[in-house]
């Protein structure tokens, strides 16, 4: 292990709105503790969304029905959820609520673009399980349709109760651009919080590289003003990508892990990478993707 340790600047204009899908139940209450974290620390402002599709309740009844129905059942989930915030959020933090009729994935998609979100911070289940329920249909639908960064939390591998913070930041590279991206948002998220930065990359395949090779790499590859300014140590390991950073994360007993991934063509929509979708999926503590959908890879890479 190595680094260069600086003192931090604090990027008041990180993250200046938070949507925070919550279906009100204490699966939401770990996404919503890490908002209000960041409205601590940085003044961001929380959108609380609850999305539920009740229009169906109408479907196979008369036009009556819908009028009668729908309407009362959206006025009492919109008290819900308003009744919700104001017993999670702090009078000092503020937050807007939003009731959308329509699923949850299709929301909140579509809400984060709306508010201009900068930051998605949502629950994963992280469960195995049919169609694309391995994130949790909603979680991995969001982190294939939006280019917005997606913190995810898996409150079964959080302790109940336990403190929430941002004091180390794990950042696995592999010198693309994508990594340069997710290693500028750890650089900022460390220098706003005071937190150790780690950046560590992964030597796959059977030879492994000379560790001198490694070091000179990112001499070259990293931002010289992100080294002039933020405090961090780098590693170089070597073996599965997935692995090596869940273990190194343990290790160092990291709070937040901020993972590039590209979106990938593959027929008619787009797909995650396998290393990032394990990571999230495994991972014992908070995981931000920060994500480049793939016409914007594909519009880089014909620049170039």
């Amino acid at each position: 292990m190595y680094g260069k340790e600086t003192d931090y600047i604090m990027n008041t204009n990180l993250f200046e709105r938070i949507l925070v899908p919550t279906d009100m139940s204490a699966f939401s209450d770990l996404a919503l503790r890490y908002a209000l974290h960041f409205n601590e620390r940085l003044g961001s402002k929380i959108t609380l969304l609850h999305a539920e599709e009740i229009s169906w309740l109408a479907a196979d009844h008369p036009v009556g029905y819908y009028f009668e129905n729908v309407p009362e059942a959206r006025t009492a989930l919109t008290k819900e959820l308003h009744e919700y915030a104001a017993s999670h959020v702090p009078a000092t933090a503020g937050a807007t609520t939003l009731f959308e009729d329509e699923t949850p994935e299709l929301a909140i998609v579509r809400i984060a673009h709306d508010i201009k979100a900068d930051l998605i911070v949502m629950g994963t289940h992280g469960r195995r399980g049919i169609r694309r329920a391995i994130l949790g249909s909603v979680a991995e639908y969001v982190l294939r349709e939006t280019d917005i960064p997606v913190m995810t939390v898996n409150p079964a591998r959080f302790a109940p109760g336990g403190s929430i913070g941002i004091r180390t930041v794990l950042c696995p590279v592999n010198f693309t651009h994508i990594a340069r991206a997710a290693l500028d948002q750890a650089s900022a998220i460390a220098e706003s919080f005071g937190a150790q930065l780690v950046v560590m990359h992964v030597c796959e395949g059977s030879e492994p590289r000379l560790f001198s090779d490694v070091q000179s790499e990112f001499g070259i590859w990293v931002d010289p003003q992100m080294r002039a300014r933020t405090q961090y140590k780098e590693i170089v390991v070597h073996g599965h990508a997935a692995e090596q950073v869940l273990a190194v994360a343990d290790q160092i007993d990291a709070d937040l892990l901020v993972i590039g991934a590209q979106h990938k063509r593959f027929a008619d929509t787009t797909v995650i990478g396998g290393t990032t979708e394990k990571i999230t999926r495994f991972a014992k503590r908070a995981v931000m993707t920060v994500i480049r959908k793939a016409h914007a890879a594909q519009a880089s890479a014909a620049a170039a």
